[in-house]
């Protein structure tokens, strides 16, 4: 499961240059904020256009960061259990995100900040840690026992690899395999045609990921589908609003007890969306305006 994004997270921007890069796997193209298009596939194939992509991924990181400009370089302990929380989809170090982002950074570049963060990621994502802690922390060269170091150590390589557009690229590649297709998929599955609908499953991907746990995305869709029918039967509006309902519960009362004090907190993320499907936003149109934890956000 991921680690529930607290609403309008304070971070400072690592890298503010602008790159947009490819991703091969879905053949899109993503960029750092606002400034430029980012990817999806063509809304014929069941997808997002360009454009909506783009949206998409704004609203996103407005709940996630509190703002439009996706976040590559943002870092921080949220003390949730999860270990250190970073980067533009919150990748966490306990449960084996980080592990993969930093696994995939060191394999195109080997001599990176994160590389030697390595060993001690995969006994974090293993269920272990440094010393019984949940620090994340580096391992010697020599193959002997691990050096434990803070998570501020972890936290500074982040943000310096944060300016590296491979690290950016990096990111973007593993939002678009491990979080965008699975909701894409979902969506298409379910017989959800409309950008709004896709761009809803790809935020509750994010935050509650795509695992077998009663909290993941796909045990989210079979509520909804139990409670309202499949979108054929009760209409896609119908269906979504009865998403919106399934997930707030979620949020509320989550199976994994441990999420509860914090996913309380980010129930507006749902409502937000609720209130873009009741004023007619459903083909993610811009520009246009989400009010989203008593702030008001410009996506276009």
């Amino acid at each position: 499961m991921k680690a529930p994004a607290p609403p309008a997270r304070r971070i400072a921007l690592a890298a503010t240059t602008l790159l947009a890069v490819a991703a091969v796997a879905l053949g899109t193209v993503l960029t750092s904020g606002d400034d430029a298009d980012s990817g999806g596939r063509d809304a014929a194939d069941g997808g997002l256009s360009a454009e909506q992509r783009r949206r998409a991924d704004q609203l996103v990181s407005v709940f996630e960061n509190g703002t439009t400009k996706i976040q590559y370089g943002y870092a921080e302990n949220l003390d949730d259990g999860r270990g250190v929380t970073a980067g533009r989809a919150g990748f966490t170090t306990d449960d084996g995100d980080a592990l993969e982002v930093v696994r995939a950074y060191t394999e195109k570049k080997p001599d990176n900040p994160l590389a030697r963060f390595l060993p001690a990621l995969k006994r974090l994502a293993d269920g272990g840690g440094a010393d019984g802690g949940d620090k994340a922390d580096g391992g010697d060269s020599d193959g002997s026992r691990p050096r434990p170091l803070s998570d501020a150590d972890y936290i500074a390589a982040w943000k310096r690899s944060a300016a590296d557009p491979v690290f950016r690229e990096v990111q973007d590649a593993q939002v678009d395999d491990r979080y965008f297709a699975p909701a894409l998929r979902a969506a298409d599955k379910a017989g959800l045609r409309s950008p709004l609908a896709v761009a809803e499953l790809y935020d509750a991907s994010i935050q509650h990921g795509n695992g077998s746990d009663g909290d993941g995305l796909p045990a989210l869709v079979r509520r909804t589908t139990a409670k309202a029918g499949t979108p054929a039967e009760a209409g896609e509006k119908a269906w979504l609003d009865a998403f919106f309902d399934v997930r707030v519960h979620d949020l509320t009362h989550p199976v994994n007890a441990d999420t509860a004090d914090e996913w309380r907190t980010s129930v507006d993320r749902v409502e937000a969306v609720r209130r873009l499907a009741g004023s007619g936003h459903q083909d993610l149109d811009g520009p246009f305006t989400v009010t989203a934890f008593g702030s008001r956000y410009s996506i276009r």
